[in-house]
């Protein structure tokens, strides 16, 4: 009897493992773009495998002709950094995705916790053994002709294959801990948006200053310490090196407890998490409500109505800030010029540019660039209620600009005064920037009704939002960059230049010639756009 109960277990992890596989596969099936960034990070991860490979060659090699002083060393340091990396990204992806499967209120009065988690750790390590075995036996096998040993190719194998199923499992542990953290702490639950935050900020920072090992060694220095090392052993044991062989035995040990615990501290883990009573946020408090006097200030600016768009506006992105996931395309064009500043300590010319751009680009998607899907079910009592199209369109881009036009203002005026750019060009560009955040909200306006959205789709694995379309986004990106082009151009330093000295004027002359330009496109193209967005909201119907 106990045999059978435990055969069915076994089938019913077996079959969760095989069915999340699938689903997975489906959802990337429908949704091409995150399938295209699936394949891109794929192409990565491949190329940075062959450098793997490459080193794992160089490495034998060195270790067979004595160039290594010390390759126990180096190969305890390098399985501590691979287990990092996969307990890492493992532990990441576990957290956002993996712990939430379709229909799991369901599963879990069919099938026990246990089962389930079982299964979606079995699925995981279909997933990501597979493409591991296979590297690692190419790796073992180059590290082998390298090392002029046979003998090593099998020990090696064992080793990578081990330190990714331990990766894997700890990965699990680690986002099963916090998410029960957040689940029953409420401060925790209400800062989790602060602290992912504050973890990307991080995450960009370390890369761009290029203090991935500073701030690597001291947790590496830690690991590197306790028995998880052993595994550097159990890799050089067939060559002639310090490796013992009871730290080699030790090692597979290891990974034989780890995965023997794994099924206990993993159930009882996702047990306190998926049986538990988690604390509630209430994201639609009103105890924030402004000040008569606050209202008051912007009322006597813009009318009420447009007024009450714009609050709703803010209201919504600070309720579900996925919805404007997509505002985190453009701040793409700052990460080369920021990292060069990082690096080099000095602001270049063109950073204080590709600020103005970025920031214009962001304030006219934030609320503009949807504004007929935005309003999603209360898009009838929208259509039906507003005065007029343009007051809809008004509240929106003063929604959008006031949140992004002091920011982009501020910081192009701040960086051009330290850039190599002279204060005459600082103040013209300064200007482009403002009337460009002005009129990108009334530009994107216009093209969102021509590509309009209504359905909401996947913003990541495990959450959906209505967002503008990605016809609709590349156009206004593309308007965008050709309303900025002139002023961009005038104030690039060898082109401002170069105009000036075939036209024989001041170099002023070019820099106020190309804002006045790009103001008249913004501006002609901005009340185009207007006039269709206001049309197509008043004429919107149902069929």
């Amino acid at each position: 009897m106990i045999g059978a109960n435990r055969s069915q277990a076994m089938s019913h992890v077996w079959t969760v493992g095989r069915t999340e596989i699938r689903r997975q596969w489906r959802k990337l099936r429908d949704n091409p773009m995150q399938l295209l960034a699936i394949v891109i990070a794929i192409g990565f991860m491949g190329l940075f495998a062959m450098v793997g490979i490459g080193l794992l060659y160089a490495f034998g090699s060195g270790v067979a002709s004595g160039e290594f002083e010390e390759p126990l060393e180096v190969a305890r340091m390098g399985v501590v950094y691979v287990w990092i990396f996969i307990t890492g990204l493992s532990g990441y992806q576990t957290y956002a995705t993996g712990l939430d499967p379709d229909r799991s209120d369901g599963l879990l009065t069919t099938i026990s916790h246990r089962e389930l988690i079982g299964g979606l750790v079995v699925g995981k390590l279909l997933l990501w053994g597979v493409p591991a075995f296979v590297l690692g036996g190419i790796g073992a096998l180059v590290f082998a002709a390298g090392a002029g040993s046979v003998a090593t190719a099998p020990l090696l194998l064992v080793t990578f294959c081990s330190i990714v199923t331990l990766g894997i499992l700890s990965g699990f542990v680690l986002a099963l801990a916090v998410k029960n953290s957040g689940a029953r702490s409420k401060l925790l639950a209400r800062l989790r948006t602060v602290f992912l935050a504050i973890l990307g900020v991080v995450y960009m920072g370390v890369f761009i200053t290029n203090s991935v090992g500073s701030v690597l060694d001291p947790v590496v220095s830690i690991v590197v310490r306790t028995p998880l090392a052993w595994f550097g052993d159990l890799a050089l044991l067939a060559l002639s090196t310090d490796a013992s062989v009871l730290r080699a035995f030790g090692a597979v040990g290891l990974v034989a407890v780890g995965v023997a615990i794994a099924p206990a501290v993993l159930g009882r883990l996702a047990e306190w998490l998926w049986y538990a009573d988690p604390v509630r946020v209430d994201h639609y408090e009103t105890k924030t409500e402004p000040t008569e006097s606050g209202s008051s200030r912007l009322a006597s600016v813009v009318s009420r109505p447009i007024y009450g768009v714009a609050r709703v506006d803010w209201i919504r992105a600070r309720r579900n800030p996925i919805t404007l996931s997509f505002v985190l395309y453009p701040l793409m064009l700052l990460v080369m010029p920021i990292t060069s500043t990082v690096r080099t300590g000095s602001v270049g010319g063109i950073l204080p540019l590709l600020v103005g751009l970025s920031g214009a680009w962001i304030t006219g998607s934030l609320f503009t660039l949807n504004v007929l899907g935005n309003e999603g079910a209360s898009l009838p009592v929208t259509a039906l209620g507003v005065s007029s199209g343009k007051t809809l369109v008004a509240g929106h881009v003063v929604a959008g600009v006031l949140v992004g036009v002091p920011v982009t203002v501020i910081a192009t005026a701040a960086l051009g005064i330290v850039s190599p750019m002279v204060l005459p060009l600082v103040g013209t560009y300064t200007l482009s920037a403002l009337v460009l955040g002005l009129c990108a909200g009334p530009l994107a306006s216009g093209i969102g009704t021509l590509f309009p959205r209504y359905e909401e789709v996947s913003v990541s694995r495990s959450q959906e939002a209505i967002i503008p379309s990605t016809i609709a986004f590349a156009v206004y990106s593309i308007a965008l960059f050709l309303v900025a082009a002139p002023t961009m151009f005038a104030h690039t330093g060898l082109i401002n230049d170069a105009l000036a000295d075939s036209l024989g004027v001041h170099p002023v002359v070019i820099g106020v010639l190309g804002a006045a330009l790009s103001a008249a496109m913004a501006g002609c193209l901005g009340a185009l756009s207007v006039f269709r967005s206001s049309r197509a909201i008043e004429r919107f119907h149902f069929d």
